[in-house]
């Protein structure tokens, strides 16, 4: 608004100049046409001529102490100068004439121009109140549009109880982000189920396995105290309840192990082919198994190992017992050999194989595959040696299709 009012005058202030010193350079009539064209855009009385000496010259404006001498040396170095007070807008304009060189100022009310912003000041404030306005409502609708989803889960999450609490959250409209949401948490929660399952199952295992040496041991017990007995008698009847113990012992030592609650266990130097030699010829001797051995090793050093006797015999021997159970005791393959500096034993069997969709998960307590149901079993043998090998650091890579089965132990 400033610089039109400042563009206006710069005319005014030409139109004026034209008027006041071209007049003996003009015909009437061109004098006239300028005269009633200044007459309609700004009054005399808004309008000065100075001289070379700041004097007045002609224009009848009334006080021109605002107009100092500093505005009227800028004015002619730089040809067109502004400025303003609190009821005027001023210009000044430098003008060469054959009666000498002139500055001519006009200047124009700041009424119209208050009017005028306060106009738009009032317009803007309205707009602002309305815009805002506008924004609240419809921000309301579009939060109510968006939140909308996120209460229909939140309602269903309050609605899971024990029975539904794996069900799946489904929702018919939503958008992506929700979707994802959706999708994560149920995700989550067909994991926690998942956990809760093998919880349950670890939990049926412990049962299981506690039930059968405690039952004999109270049993042995009560059968013993019912009447007295030789010393030959006690001592086979404490040699049964040794066995027992030992037996619930080795029971506690697996569900510990199964369950990740012991990690640490008393490590040393060992020989990897005399677990494996010990291990075959158990096999052998309690399964009748028809096992052959192929030994690869040239550097004997890689045969020594450092880790736990028992829990290799027990991982080695459960893979061996799996090879010949799911094999129908058909021939097993087992052999020793070195690849790249490290120790490799590979366990071949020609039994049902593990299907696809299986062997990503076979590895998981109390999983078993879809095509073993007609085996005995309790899905803990795999997983229990898998978490052997990884306390020594022994990597376990399983191929399976129709043919048979082959484990990798890379140490």
């Amino acid at each position: 608004m400033e610089k039109k009012e400042r563009e206006s005058l710069e005319s005014k202030s030409l139109l004026a100049a034209i008027y006041y010193l071209e007049q003996d350079e003009l015909s009437f009539l061109e004098h006239e046409s300028v005269k009633n064209q200044l007459l309609k855009t700004i009054s005399r009385k808004n309008i000065i001529l100075l001289d070379k000496d700041n004097e007045r010259f002609n224009g009848d404006m009334p006080s021109i102490e605002l107009i100092d001498s500093s505005f009227m040396a800028r004015v002619r170095k730089e040809r067109i100068a502004h400025f303003d007070t609190g009821d005027f807008f001023y210009n000044g304009r430098f003008y060469e004439d054959n009666q000498g060189d002139f500055v001519v100022v006009t200047r124009e009310s700041k009424d119209d121009f208050n009017e005028q912003m306060h106009s738009l000041l009032q317009i803007l404030v309205i707009v602002s109140l309305l815009g805002i306005i506008s924004i609240f409502i419809v921000s309301q609708y579009l939060g109510t549009v968006a939140y909308e989803p996120i209460i229909r889960i939140i309602d269903e999450i309050k609605r899971k109880d024990t029975k539904n609490f794996n069900e799946p959250i489904v929702l018919k409209k939503s958008y992506d982000e929700i979707n994802d949401l959706i999708k994560t948490y149920n995700h989550f929660v067909d994991r926690i189920a998942q956990i809760f399952n093998v919880q349950k199952n670890f939990i049926d295992y412990v049962s299981h396995e506690l039930r059968t040496p405690i039952t004999a041991l109270l049993g042995t017990l009560e059968v013993t105290k019912n009447k007295q007995r030789s010393v030959e008698e006690y001592e086979t009847v404490i040699s049964q309840l040794k066995q027992y113990t030992a037996d619930l012992q080795d029971t506690l030592e697996n569900m510990t192990l199964l369950s990740g609650a012991k990690t640490s266990f008393e490590f040393g130097t060992l020989r990897v082919d005399e677990i494996i030699w010990s291990v075959i010829e158990n096999a052998v001797l309690y399964h009748q198994a028809r096992i052959e051995v192929e030994m690869e090793v040239e550097d004997n050093e890689l045969l020594s190992f450092e880790g736990n006797v028992k829990l290799l015999e027990l991982a080695i021997g459960n893979l061996v017992e799996n090879a010949l159970k799911y094999s129908n005791n058909d021939v097993v393959k087992v052999s020793i050999k070195e690849s790249q500096g490290r120790l490799v034993v590979l366990l071949q069997d020609r039994g049902i194989g593990i299907l696809e969709e299986d062997i990503y998960n076979i590895k998981q307590n109390f999983f078993r595959g879809q095509n073993a149901r007609g085996y005995q079993g309790k899905g803990i043998g795999l997983s229990m040696a898998n978490v052997i090998f990884q306390l020594h650091r022994i990597a376990l890579e399983i191929k399976s299709d129709s043919s048979g089965t082959t484990i990798i132990l890379t140490f």
